[in-house]
């Protein structure tokens, strides 16, 4: 669980969080934070199925898409992007770091897979060995979020079908998302056979949404 003044750091994008209020009896589901990004920072788009998401500038440009509509916005300039509308947000400077005050609401846990994906970020650089391990965990913090979101980059069906594979390979070798030590060590020909598998699903789960599309 998160709490008010906790730093969360990502090594690998340059992003920090700072928790500003975290989910609780007094403010009910809302999870807001100050945001600091790095120049080029990029999320990709992506839809909350019933969050609100919301962003107030506080020094930097935010280059958001909401829908079909592209803006940049400007200190003292305010985004929302409803539950159910694809959205990306990019910090469009190649100089400059982006700061912002972010809210969602409810949370529904979000700020929990947060805090652990990035903890698995950090874990996935400190053991590079050990990155395919790192990943399996990753599904199965993300199976774990059900549908609260997904990427709009990936037909959903084959996200959904994906993350359930491996998640599920993740279960069976023992790999908790929280726990670095926990789950087996994988072997080269494991590593082999686990990416030929996720390649497998998802050229099935391809050719079944093209099927679909074309029926």
């Amino acid at each position: 669980m998160v709490y008010a003044g906790e730093v969360i750091e990502n090594p690998v994008s340059g992003e920090r969080i700072t928790v500003l209020e975290a989910p609780g009896v007094e403010n009910g589901d809302l999870f807001r934070f100050d945001w600091d990004l790095p120049p080029r920072f990029f999320i990709p788009g992506h839809v909350h199925r019933w969050q609100e998401e919301r962003h107030e500038i506080f020094s930097g440009t935010l280059r958001g898409r909401v829908g079909d509509r592209e803006r940049d916005y400007g200190p003292g300039e305010r985004v929302v992007a409803p539950a159910g509308i694809p959205h990306t947000w990019r910090n469009p400077s190649e100089t400059e770091r982006l700061h912002i005050i972010s809210e969602l609401q409810p949370s529904r846990g979000f700020e929990t897979l947060l805090e652990t994906g990035f903890a698995l970020v950090r874990d996935m650089q400190a053991d590079r060995l050990g990155t395919p391990k790192h990943l399996l965990r990753a599904a199965v913090l993300l199976d774990e979020a059900g549908d609260e979101f997904y990427p709009t980059g990936i037909p959903e069906p084959v996200w959904t079908a994906t993350i359930s594979a491996l998640a599920g390979l993740g279960r069976a070798l023992g790999y908790d998302p929280r726990d670095p030590q926990k789950g087996v060590r994988l072997t080269k020909p494991a590593v082999l056979g686990l990416a030929g598998m996720f390649l497998l699903v998802l050229l099935r789960q391809r050719a079944s949404a093209r099927r679909a599309a074309g029926s």
